[in-house]
Order: C-alpha cells, then sequence, then structure tokens
C-alpha cells in the first residue's frame, strides 16, 4: 500500500543541503567543459580519459565542499567562495626565515600549501599539495609547481616565477577565493581549476590560530 501522508516525502520536495550540491555540480560542469573546450591540439589526446573521470570528481568536489566548515562565504551558484579582498596581496607580507621554520615543522606529503605567483605585475596566490620532502637538501616537491627550498625559494628554471608561502589565513583564503591584483590594485577574482576546489575543500580551518581580520578596502 502506498503512504499518501503528509508525513512522506515527495520526489519534487528538495532540501537546502540538495539544492546547493545540484548549484554546485551545475557550476563545475559548466567551468570544466569550457576549460576542455580550450585544450591544446597536444592536450586533447588525454580527453577522453578526463571527460571518463569528470563526473567522479566533480560530485566530489561539490560533496567536500557542502560538508566543509569553512571561514569564507559560499557561492553556490558559481561554486567559489567569497571573502573582501585585501588591497594589496599579503603574500608581500611574508618573509623567509618563518616560512623555513614552519616547514622544517610541518612539512610532510599531503599537506596543502600556498604558492605566490607574479606573473609581469598580475599577483596571485594558488595551492598546491606536498608529495615529497628531502630534509637532507632542505627541500620540499609541490604535486604540481615542483621543488622548493624550505625557505620558499623556487629551485627550478619552469617554477621560477613562484614562491612557497607559509599557510596562514590572510593567505589560504586569498588562495580559495583566487584573489588577484594587477599593477598593485585589485582585479576580479579569477575561477578556481577542479584540482585547486578539491584542495581547498580539504582544508580543516580550525587548524589556523588567529581568525581572519577586516581587511582594508
Amino acid at each position: 500500500m502506498i503512504d499518501t501522508s503528509s508525513n512522506q516525502p515527495h520526489f519534487w520536495q528538495v532540501s537546502r543541503d540538495n539544492q546547493t550540491y545540484t548549484e554546485l555540480c551545475n557550476a563545475l560542469y559548466e567551468r570544466e567543459l569550457l576549460r576542455l573546450s580550450q585544450l591544446t591540439t597536444e592536450q586533447l589526446l588525454r580527453l577522453p580519459n578526463r571527460l571518463a573521470s569528470l563526473p567522479f570528481y566533480i560530485r566530489r568536489a561539490a560533496s567536500n565542499i557542502l560538508q566543509q566548515q569553512s571561514a569564507l562565504a559560499l557561492d553556490s551558484l558559481n561554486a567559489s567562495w567569497y571573502y573582501k579582498q585585501a588591497a594589496s596581496c599579503p603574500a608581500r607580507l611574508q618573509q623567509a626565515d618563518p616560512i623555513d621554520a614552519f616547514y622544517h615543522k610541518y612539512a610532510k606529503p599531503g599537506l596543502i600549501v600556498p604558492l605566490y605567483i607574479t606573473q609581469l605585475t598580475r599577483e596571485q596566490i594558488v595551492l598546491d599539495s606536498i608529495d615529497e620532502v628531502d630534509f637532507t637538501g632542505l627541500r620540499l616537491h609541490c604535486n604540481e609547481h615542483g621543488w622548493f627550498s624550505f625557505s620558499g625559494t623556487p629551485l627550478e628554471q619552469h617554477n621560477s616565477d613562484k614562491f612557497l608561502l607559509k599557510p596562514i589565513k590572510t593567505i589560504m583564503a586569498a588562495a580559495c577565493c583566487g584573489h588577484q591584483w594587477l599593477n598593485g590594485d585589485k582585479k576580479p577574482p579569477r575561477l578556481l581549476s577542479l584540482r585547486e576546489l578539491l584542495l581547498a575543500s580539504r582544508l580543516n580551518w580550525q587548524n589556523f590560530a588567529k581568525p581572519l581580520p577586516a581587511l582594508t578596502v
């Protein structure tokens, strides 16, 4: 017998979490399909594999984002976080000695780390993860961006425009929100790649000791 009582949920009744999950998935599909449409000829050979894995990673990212207790506000329609942007890039305030001390103590495979990237006059902070640590050579390897010294200095030609940072709340907030600056001025935030979103959704914000300050606009 079919239960027609008012307590029975109907298929058209959508919870707030389900609606947010759907919005996240839709936004991520639109974003990633646009990225895939811009692949170079050389990259097209990997297209079938990337398309096949896309549903898994999008569902995973949406689920992780939904479950995360983040210090940032979520814009589910654009699959992004937002927070007031600093007037200048906070990476400029970091110094080599505190960065070195942090990675001497905490460097390990799997740790999510921020990287400062400067290209001409554009500045931004991106996320990566450590996959190898060389305590003898006082260096570590980031999965996407290569080798860096514990003090943050790039050690390869291809990553010479990058600098490893100490992960603190202001830095991680800027990375997760896609904040960027051009000629020292704030610019509209960039959209994070699916890989960066997966990394950002794994962050435990309780590991950061200090609360986010009210940033100068």
